[in-house]
């Protein structure tokens, strides 16, 4: 339990910029801390957090710097008589909200001079309504995390308005992404595809992963190599199943080759693919009769046998064979409505193949729900909501990667929100995805970003305004977090749970004990 005392008193500030607090000599509070004041003559209360630190003296600093030589020179020592009132530190705190009345409300006005500050109390969040079913972690407070206090986001408004997870390598955006899938098991409401390019997701081999979850009938997982892991599916995909638009925006095509496949796709429908890649190029030009040209026909032919990593009709993933079993796309649909959470092994796959595998995916899916909804709305209205997980954003969502045309991960950033298919872009390196992309991301988990641009990226695409946050977003150790979202009231600094220790919370309803905010 963290006491509550006063730390120190208002010594001025304005509601643009932020409010100076003279600290206890005794205060021990870092970057990040929340703080709350409450104004006597009017009774509202300011929840502030420490943005910037500083020290301060009564006495010339000519002065300081003598005696800071006389010390390390000399080894004199002066004895100062009220030695804390002329040396002191001052605090900068943002004001997040005002509670005025039981209800939050935008900081439009600032505490009166020598009002006490206190570190934040558990209390104060009380009119806080709990609507949260996602539990991620615990209130952060600086370094320490406030344990009595737990938060819970809304999965009915952060899946379909997307979600962005930044950080460096190492401060836990898998655990992150875990332990809100974790969630998501939890409730019968919701379903996630997750394209998982390190294989750490279904977990195994001493890593502890969804598979280790109680529920863990409500997960789905492929492989391209199954027999290694018990209870895989074979991820074998025919090329009768793959349509032109799953390149488009995938791989590089020109304008001709994106129109040769469509030819080629009204010709001889499923089996275009085949048919390109074993007819000779001049016959193909000859049936076409010169619609599409030899050279077309050839660079294409060697693109998509790069891109589905094919040795003459038989790749890890992908195959010329007619298949013999259900696909993998009927069986991630049927997943789907049954709530389950399915999850993709690509780490043993180029990375071209599997942004085609990804695209391939998602196509089918967005696709299903948009038709649904048009068709039979009522049906489309019993569909779970999915979430989209997938890491290296930028290989389909960045700038360069857009160059090439609009995929589907664009179109769903910009209208997957309408068909309740929502994305969750995992990053190290949010500066290389388009401004108006990272708007789109209404909800954004900042795990710690050392990098200047990435770090801007991300704050003024913010749907809150954290710009006095950029040296603590700098700070943030592993499993830190500040989560900003326009569905909560003020950008939350948290302490994320650990994996492993939410596990063995699964065999049992979990029941929180303690007070919890959540996000809605």
């Amino acid at each position: 339990m963290i006491k509550i005392t006063v730390i120190g008193k208002t010594v001025g500030g304005t509601v643009s910029g932020k409010v100076q607090v003279r600290l206890h000599s005794g205060a021990k509070i870092d970057v990040g801390d929340l703080l709350s004041c409450k104004d006597e003559k009017t009774g509202d209360k300011f929840f502030m957090k420490v943005v910037n630190m500083g020290m301060f003296s009564l006495v010339g600093s000519q002065f300081i710097e003598d005696i800071a030589g006389q010390k390390l020179e000399h080894g004199v020592d002066y004895n100062f008589f009220e030695k804390e009132d002329r040396f002191y530190r001052i605090c900068e705190a943002k004001i997040l909200k005002i509670a005025r009345d039981g209800r939050f409300v935008a900081p439009r006005c600032v505490p009166g001079y020598f009002t006490d500050v206190r570190t934040i109390s558990e209390d104060e969040f009380s009119f806080v309504k709990l609507k949260g079913e996602i539990p991620i972690g615990h209130l952060r407070l600086g370094t320490d995390s406030y344990k009595g206090v737990s938060i819970s986001l809304p999965a009915n408004k952060l899946i379909s308005h997307h979600m962005l997870v930044v950080a460096a390598t190492g401060k836990g955006k898998s655990n992150f992404s875990k332990v809100f899938l974790r969630g998501i098991l939890n409730l019968d409401d919701y379903s996630s595809i997750v394209f998982d390019p390190h294989n750490e997701y279904y977990g195994g081999r001493g890593i502890k992963g969804l598979r280790d979850h109680a529920k863990r009938d409500k997960i789905l997982y492929f492989s391209p190599r199954p027999l290694d892991t018990p209870g895989a599916e074979a991820l074998k995909i025919c090329t009768e199943d793959i349509k032109p638009e799953d390149f488009i925006g995938i791989i590089d095509l020109s304008t001709p080759q994106q129109e040769a496949m469509d030819l080629l796709s009204r010709k001889f429908g499923k089996t275009w693919v085949k048919t390109l890649l074993d007819t000779n190029a001049g016959e193909l030009e000859d049936l076409f009769e010169k619609k599409i040209y030899r050279a077309t026909i050839s660079t294409l032919k060697r693109k998509l046998y790069h891109a589905l990593e094919l040795d003459g009709n038989e790749g890890l993933v992908f195959s010329t064979n007619p298949k013999s079993s259900v696909s993998v796309y009927d069986q991630i649909k049927q997943a789907i409505t049954q709530r389950k959470v399915v999850i993709i092994d690509t780490s043993m796959i180029s990375e071209e193949t599997e942004k085609v595998i990804n695209s391939s995916i998602v196509h089918r899916v967005y696709e299903d729900y948009r038709i649904r909804k048009q068709a039979d709305p009522q049906f489309f209205s019993s569909l779970p909501e999915v979430l989209i997980v997938f890491e290296e954003a930028p290989r389909v969502l960045g700038a360069d990667a857009l160059a090439k045309g609009t995929n589907i991960f664009e179109r769903i950033a910009r209208e997957g929100r309408k068909f309740k298919v929502g994305l969750c872009a995992i990053t190290q390196m949010p500066s290389l995805l388009p401004r108006e992309i990272l708007s789109q991301m209404n909800t954004k988990v900042i795990l710690g970003l050392p990098s200047p641009m990435d770090r801007d990226a991300v704050i003024n695409s913010s749907s809150q305004n954290i710009s006095d946050e950029g040296a603590e977003v700098q700070m943030l150790d592993k499993g830190e977090a500040i989560i900003t979202s326009p569905f909560i009231d003020f950008p939350l600094p948290t302490k994320i749970f650990l994996f492993e220790d939410v596990l063995k919370e699964d065999g049992s309803k979990i029941k929180e004990k303690n007070f919890s905010i959540s996000v809605g």
